[in-house]
């Protein structure tokens, strides 16, 4: 499963550029085993920052945007990093150092990759008002003493 694909990625960088990213055998085409690659790199990083703080993966149906634009983001990375003769751009570098602080607020959990629920939580207790520790007679008292 996937976090961003090869639309999100032409969305985001001219389509030469991703040929010669990933034209390996001068076919004048994109190699997609080569994009899927750099894909699957992205997200494996993603899941490590992810792991321990919410499920390993994100279901593909559920995938927040800001984490399928790190994806993409990460994926024009690894696609100029495997190609040591070009001079990566300045805006993918930025772009890369950008996507490593958000994953790493989120590890810290600064950011949440998840909309977070506008309804508070409800709280279930076996206790009725006549089987509290302290009902408002105990808590009265207490109140005035203090």
């Amino acid at each position: 499963m996937a976090y961003s694909t090869l639309v999100n990625l032409k969305s985001y960088m001219p389509e030469h550029m991703i040929i010669q990213l990933t034209d390996d055998y001068d076919t004048n085409t994109i190699e997609q085993e080569i994009v899927d690659d750099a894909i699957n790199q992205a997200d494996v990083l993603i899941d490590v920052y992810l792991r321990g703080r919410y499920p390993a993966a994100i279901d593909e149906a559920n995938v927040p945007a800001f984490i399928q634009d790190i994806s993409t983001k990460l994926t024009a990375y690894n696609l100029y990093r495997r190609k040591l003769s070009l001079t990566m751009p300045d805006p993918i570098m930025n772009d890369y150092k950008t996507c490593m602080s958000i994953l790493k607020d989120i590890q810290s959990g600064k950011l949440t990759p998840f909309e977070s629920v506008s309804e508070p939580a409800v709280v279930v207790s076996n206790k009725t008002a006549s089987s509290r520790t302290y009902n408002s007679a105990v808590w009265g008292t207490y109140n005035s003493i203090h």
